[in-house]
Parts: structure tokens; sequence; C-alpha cells
């Protein structure tokens, strides 16, 4: 369960009402990348600010999934099989001028830019067998490891000087962890061990936050802290399975998945507090792939 839940994304139906307004400070909500398996295959596509407009990006009949915006805008970096294997590609936002990135039988997935969109960060790893993280200039060149030897959702801070990140290297369950971009001075942020592995950690757009799913045998829900692992809060309480929190590009609202019997559930929309919680999706499945990614620019 733990390999499968690490990695799951959204599957939407064919029709994608946007049925939940913004916080009353959001004016317009950059587009948003969802996973949609409306194809019969998990496809990365386009949802404009009012969720009327929706276009397949990769449309290749392989799985793709792990959408996320470049820092500019103009590219998107995004994990596909269609040449056998898992592995990192960057397609332009429209879609166009595919171009692979890795290659290689080990699973590469969950990429993140830098900010100053450089870098690209990703996990790799053979199934059921860990995860390291792994460093790549966003040409394709100077593919190293960093951070140890276990680390999954990479997570890069405003200013790019932190990564964090979730990783089982103490064994019994996924802790949060942060380091410096260079990969050094590794810090545990956080003490209990999720067991269920959907973590998704994230830094709010200022820095002084960071976001995640954690639990116990009983399922999961989002938590925030300061940016230190300190002063926790929990966000939800619906039981169930809660994951794929990500920020508005503002920081005043947040997206997740609410999945009662670990399967499918509606995604929400709430305020950054927690609270005003309203039906963004109708129920979703949960499938092999990423959270949604909102474009900042």
């Amino acid at each position: 369960m733990r390999q499968l839940l690490i990695g799951v994304g959204l599957c939407c139906a064919a029709a994608i009402p946007w049925t939940a307004p913004l916080n009353a400070g959001e004016k317009s909500s950059p587009p948003l990348l969802i996973v949609s398996k409306r194809s019969g295959n998990a496809e990365i596509y386009l949802v404009d600010d009012k969720g009327q407009s929706v276009r397949n990006l990769t449309n290749s009949g392989a799985e793709n999934s792990y959408p996320a915006w470049s820092p500019n805008g103009k590219s998107i970096a995004f994990a596909s099989d269609r040449d056998g294997s898992m592995n990192i590609y960057v397609m332009d936002a429209d879609g166009n001028n595919v171009k692979q990135l890795t290659k290689g039988d080990e699973r590469s997935r969950g990429p993140a830019w830098s900010p100053d969109g450089k870098k690209i960060l990703f996990s790799r790893g053979a199934a059921n067998t860990g995860s390291a993280l792994i460093m790549i200039d966003a040409g394709g060149d100077n593919l190293k490891q960093v951070g140890g030897d276990d680390g999954w959702n990479p997570a890069w801070s405003p200013d790019g000087k932190k990564i964090l990140f979730a990783s089982l290297r103490d064994g019994d369950g996924f802790r949060l962890y942060e380091m410096d971009s260079d990969g050094g001075n590794v810090k545990q942020l956080t003490n209990s061990a999720n067991p269920f592995g959907s973590v998704y950690p994230c830094y709010s757009p200022d820095g002084k936050k960071i976001m995640w799913s954690d639990g116990d045998e009983n399922g999961l829900e989002i938590h925030v802290a300061d940016a230190d692992g300190a002063n926790v809060k929990k966000l939800t309480n619906q039981g169930g399975f809660n994951t794929f929190a990500i920020w508005s590009p503002t920081g005043k609202s947040i997206i997740y998945h609410h999945l009662p019997d670990y399967k499918s559930g509606p995604v929400y929309i709430m305020d950054a507090d927690g609270g005003n919680r309203r039906e963004l999706l109708p129920s979703e499945e949960l499938v092999k792939g990423a959270r949604p990614a909102w474009r900042a620019k």
C-alpha cells in the first residue's frame, strides 16, 4: 500500500465544474493542472481559472502524471512511462515540444523546479525498494543524487535555499526532513511516523509554513506547521485519506483531495486556516499520479 499511496493522483470526470468560489482575496485563479483518466489512461489536463476550458496536454496513450509548472509558467515537468518505464519529461505550457530528461528502468517521479528554473529535483527508485532524490539541470545535464539514501516528494523553499522531503530512513514510517539545496545539513522536522506514505509536503508561498499529510493507522489528515516544524496544526479532521494539499499562489486557499473510503471522494478548497471548506470537484478516483499544480504566473 505504501508504494501505491506515495504516488497517487487525481482522476477527474468528463465534466469539471468549478463550483466553489475562491477566497475573497483571490481575484483570479491561474491555470490548474490536473491528472485525469477520462481517456482511459492518466493524462495531464489544463483547466482554466473558471473550470470551463479543459485541454489534454499530454494525449499520449501512456501514463502521465506529477505535473509541475516551471517558475515562469512557460514549461511543465511531468513523469511518463511512454518509453516503457517512468521517466521525467518537460513540455511547453501548451503541451508541445516534449523533451525526455531521464532514461532507465528505475521509476522517476515527482519533479520539482528550483525557484530560478535552472534545476529539477525528483525521486527515483525501483518499485518496492525505496527512493533517492536526484537533481538535474533543467536541460537534462549534470544528474546527481542529493540528501542521502531515501527521499520522496521533494519541494523547494521559495527562496531556493532549502528542500523539503519525506523519508523512510528511520524504518517505521515516513517523516519530514529538510536539507540545504546542495543536499547538505539534513534536518528532521517531524517525529510521528506516517505508515501510509502519501505525504506530499510543500512550503507556503511566503516560505513561513510547511504543509503535508500525516496520520496513523486510522488515516491521513492535512497538517501545517512553521517552516522549522514547530507549532503543528491539523487543518482537517474528516477521517479517511486527506492528501494532495497545495496552496494557491497567494497562500489564501488550499486544495486537497478527501477520500473517505480510500478509493474515491471529492476535491475540496478551503481557506488557509482550514475554514470555509467547500467542494471544488465531485467524487474522484484515487489513481497513480500526482496532486494538482497551480501556476504561479
